[in-house]
């Protein structure tokens, strides 16, 4: 016998699953990727009261999680870090550092212990992670294609549920590969290229979150093609890059 023929009862409880079902469905996973190499720590002008590129980093994904936590609290992250002298990862790759999420079966929700922790990361990072250029002459290594790699095998923790996947890359070198040339270069920047367009077909998007002080940030010499700029989409994008970071990621 049905006890509430009329569904007087019912209304708050549907309404209810409904709206969880809402927020489910439009969930984001978000992997930060950060370059920790020495020009990240470096002060561009040590002699100006500034701060790092890294620190300026930490501070806005801080803020980013703590909005999450609030607006959007059902999203998933992950902290990644690449041109590391320490490495954990679960594919053993050089270079790249799992913040956290490394050995279980799903991300983290922005809560209030991982935002804690994550912004202090400055005071044992060297210590406990280190920095060094990933790619050097004579290295077959590439940190940057490592660190795509591991960013992708988190996001594929996630549930088939999520409405978007993304992997925001922080950092203030426009030509990862700086230090290498030749055959060895072209060959890198070829391979973490076609890496960014497979996994822009699985439906991730890659992203370049930059501040105001990157205004000599040269896209088209790398990161347009990693992250599928077309040549006349460059000029615009810079100006709203720093957007993506303040509104998007965090709304």
């Amino acid at each position: 016998m049905d006890r509430d023929p009329g569904g007087i009862f019912r209304g708050d409880s549907d309404e209810d699953e409904g709206s969880l079902d809402e927020r489910l469905a439009n969930k984001e996973m978000v992997v930060y990727l950060i370059d920790a190499s020495p020009k990240m720590l470096a002060l561009a002008q040590p002699d100006k009261n500034q701060e790092t590129h890294f620190h300026t980093t930490v501070n806005h994904i801080t803020q980013s999680m703590k909005t999450q936590k609030i607006k959007r609290p059902l999203d998933e992250v992950a902290i990644c870090f690449f041109n590391t002298k320490e490495k954990r990862n679960l594919q053993d790759l050089a270079g790249v550092y799992v913040y956290n999420a490394t050995e279980r079966d799903s991300l983290d929700r922005p809560n209030e212990g991982l935002i804690t922790e994550f912004s202090c990361i400055e005071d044992s990072f060297m210590n406990n992670i280190g920095s060094q250029y990933g790619m050097t002459s004579g290295s077959k290594e590439n940190a940057l294609y490592n660190a795509l790699w591991v960013a992708q095998a988190l996001l594929c923790k996630g549930s088939l549920r999520t409405l978007s996947k993304r992997i925001l890359i922080f950092t203030n070198q426009d030509d990862p590969f700086i230090g290498i040339t030749g055959a060895a270069k072209t060959d890198m920047i070829r391979r973490t290229i076609q890496y960014g367009k497979d996994a822009r077909a699985l439906g991730l998007s890659i992203e370049l979150p930059l501040s105001k002080s990157d205004e000599n940030f040269n896209m088209s010499l790398f990161y347009a093609d990693l992250i599928g700029l077309d040549e006349d989409e460059i000029v615009p994008y810079m100006p709203s890059s720093g957007w993506l970071l303040t509104t998007r990621c965090i709304s």
